[in-house]
């Protein structure tokens, strides 16, 4: 019997023809195997049984979407081979970068190996993908590696069945790879003598230091233009970050997936106020490539930053990257996709992105609204993201930044472009955010406008797949919204395929200027006055908007609370608060409100009878209690049990953690974003879904 076999998904770049190469073997097949644009085809024969057996096996291993089986013509093969690739029309699901595996940091480190300390030591299961890709299929000569041509020992193992390098499109070897400007050795060096060092890496460069060395920290901020947000750590391993932070298993799995995201970690031990300023966390990750590893086995931890200016894209040019003036560790491998490292954290036993980036793009997400067309969704114009919508499936950019810097305003547009070209995206529809000034908004004729604070509800739905009515609530700090006032704290009820706004905090007048979302005393002078300036401004209905912000709440609160006045990177204020909280031993009761001017007079009246933090946890408590008042409230009228939850304030633990607790216990199912951030970084997900509902 000979058939025809088609498998979609994730089945490029991770040794998948070669497992199907041993796997036939072992079952005494013969045939063919061969890339066909983002797909696997291949001819098969042998007995039904086996032919069975050698399917499943498949499926077992790797991330199969789909495959398509058609009994064909029998074929005598006298083996079963790779063959070369060709080019087909089905949608690809292209592979990440995956960090250095076991097995080649075991080799890295063994001085027996022929790959001792080789920089870019990889096999068919780790190295780069994605940020390493000129065009389907995943071929060799269809990647930057093709600028090397492989040795002979390289060569044998390439084509060696058995062998973990089988058809590794980025095998290499110190004799016949990529090359480093400078010795490891020299680069272990240059940090330990307190000096900063830029690190070429998978995608895009580093700044790097030694984290206890003060005078290079601030040398870091100084290069970027950052005052005091603050750094990611790497770490050498596990055991060396429970020395600064609490782990949790659920942490630990992700420290250690092949992704290595930066974890946000409780912190038990400070570094200088330089690294991490006022944070209660940690931002720790672990080496994901050689260069890494061997750097940070010698010295360890280390300040690890994306080597750019604040604001601006992350460097992946070897000539850029001299504008720093600062020594630079590079390679002549060509990175093509600028990608960042992904932050994430665990709140309530669950995974949360900050930022989703290597490691993670550009896996798709499987949702059930089927696109009428390949449709482009454009995300919004802060932590720009983003996606394509194929069939079921949406494919999510990696985060860009704020698209009010030129830099990241091109790299966006000309990703769009890289983007739909690798996976034959045609952009017959494209959607964007309901702002009509977004520049994101503004860049193509677009067919359909998606309210901001309706994609961040959206975006839970379609991740989690969600069925029937649900109630979603979107907090965060700005939205355009459907009365061209600004939105920030809204409730919809999603029934019948539509998103009704139900509540919301009562409209504010409001200065209608960036600075206020700065100036925390500018926005508690909006709520309840006394500058003389902004009260002659609002009165006369100079430069206003009407606001329903729930992240200007956040900043007036802690301004109110003299925490902190102003945000000297986006939400610092609130970042404060939680942190003023969590230090709390009880909360001072605060009445649920929807009107934050009389919150705001609670919070006032009280400053004599509690603290700064007893008032701080207690106004997040109301922020919990308000949001199981109104669930409560449409549970009796609509029997509703499932409860979303998006939005920018969603990454406040201490409201995240409390109000699923609290209504779960009340017999309600919750969720949150996942899979995507719960902020900016998720609403392409969202628009892609509503877009799928329209007519």
């Amino acid at each position: 019997m000979t058939k025809k076999l088609t498998f979609h998904g994730i089945v490029q770049g991770i040794g998948f023809r070669p497992a199907a190469q041993r796997i036939a073997k072992d079952l005494g097949l013969k045939g063919q195997v061969k890339n066909s644009g983002g797909n696997v085809s291949l001819i098969i024969s042998g007995k039904e049984q086996a032919l069975d057996e050698f399917v499943r096996r498949l499926i077992a291993i790797f991330e199969i979407k789909n495959y398509e089986e058609e009994n064909i013509d029998n074929i005598q093969f006298n083996d079963f081979e790779i063959v070369h690739s060709t080019n087909d029309n089905h949608t690809p699901f292209l592979t990440p970068d995956l960090a250095t595996c076991s097995d080649c940091e075991r080799e890295l480190k063994d001085e027996y190996n022929r790959r001792f300390r080789h920089p870019f030591i990889s096999c068919v299961n780790c190295g780069p993908r994605y940020t390493i890709m000129n065009t389907l299929p995943y071929d060799r000569e269809n990647i930057t590696m093709s600028h090397f041509e492989m040795c002979d020992n390289c060569k044998k193992e390439y084509t060696s069945v058995p062998d973990r390098r089988c058809h590794a499109q980025t095998i290499a070897c110190n004799a016949c790879g990529p090359q480093t400007s400078m010795s490891i050795e020299k680069a272990i060096d240059i940090l330990r003598n307190g000096k900063v060092l830029a690190i070429k890496d998978i995608g895009g460069y580093h700044l790097a230091c030694d984290v206890y060395n003060t005078d290079a920290v601030n040398k870091i901020r100084e290069l970027k233009g950052r005052d005091s947000k603050p750094f990611a750590v790497m770490f050498s391993s596990i055991e060396q970050i429970s020395k600064y932070c609490r782990i949790n298993d659920k942490e630990k799995e992700l420290l250690l997936s092949p992704a290595r995201p930066i974890v946000l970690l409780e912190k038990i031990k400070d570094f200088n106020k330089c690294v991490c300023g006022e944070s209660d966390y940690i931002g720790a990750f672990l080496p994901c490539n050689p260069i890494q590893i061997m750097i940070l086995e010698k010295i360890s931890p280390l300040v690890m930053t994306s080597a750019n200016i604040s604001g601006e894209p992350i460097i992946i040019d070897d000539n850029e990257i001299s504008k720093f003036s600062i020594d630079v560790l590079s390679h002549n491998r060509e990175i093509l996709t600028p990608l960042d490292d992904s932050v994430v954290c665990c709140v309530a036993g669950r995974n949360q992105f900050i930022r989703r980036a290597r490691g993670y793009v550009p896996l798709s997400m499987e949702i059930d609204k089927k696109a009428k067309a390949d449709t482009l969704c454009l995300g919004g114009d802060l932590k720009a993201v983003f996606g394509f919508h194929r069939d079921n499936y949406v494919f999510l950019s990696q985060y860009f930044g704020d698209l009010d810097n030129k830099d990241v305003f091109d790299s966006y547009k000309a990703n769009i472009a890289r983007f739909a070209k690798l996976h034959g995206f045609k952009q017959d529809i494209t959607v964007c955010d309901a702002h009509p000034n977004y520049y994101s908004s503004n860049i193509f004729k677009n067919d359909i406008n998606i309210q901001h604070h309706k994609a961040h509800a959206a975006s839970v739905i379609a991740e989690h797949r969600l069925k029937g009515d649900v109630l979603c609530f979107a907090f965060d700090g700005t939205g355009y919204g459907d009365d061209a006032a600004v939105w920030g704290s809204e409730v919809f009820l999603f029934r019948n395929s539509k998103m009704d706004r139900t509540e919301h905090l009562e409209y504010t007048k409001m200065l209608a200027s960036d600075e206020v979302s700065k100036d925390a005393r500018l926005a508690l002078d909006c709520y309840l006055g006394g500058n003389q300036l902004v009260d002659s401004a609002l009165k006369n209905n100079i430069n206003t908007v009407l606001s329903s912000s729930m992240g200007r709440l956040f900043d007036a609160v802690c301004a109110l609370l003299d925490i902190k006045y102003y945000n000297t990177y986006e939400g610092e204020c609130a970042c404060a608060l939680e942190s003023a909280a969590k230090k709390a031993d009880k909360a001072y009761y605060i009445k649920p409100s929807l009107n934050p001017i009389d919150i705001l007079n609670q919070i006032k009246n009280a400053k004599s009878k509690a603290s700064a933090e007893e008032l701080a946890l207690g106004f997040h408590m109301m922020i919990c209690d308000l949001i199981i008042e109104i669930a409560e409230k449409y549970k009796k009228l609509y029997d509703i049990a499932q409860i979303a939850l998006g939005g920018g304030v969603f990454n406040n633990r201490i409201i995240t953690a409390s109000t699923i607790s609290a209504l779960e216990q009340k017999g309600f199912s919750v969720y949150i974003n996942e899979k995507v951030p719960c902020g900016d970084g998720g609403i392409a997900l969202g628009q892609a879904y509503l877009a799928g509902l329209e007519e």
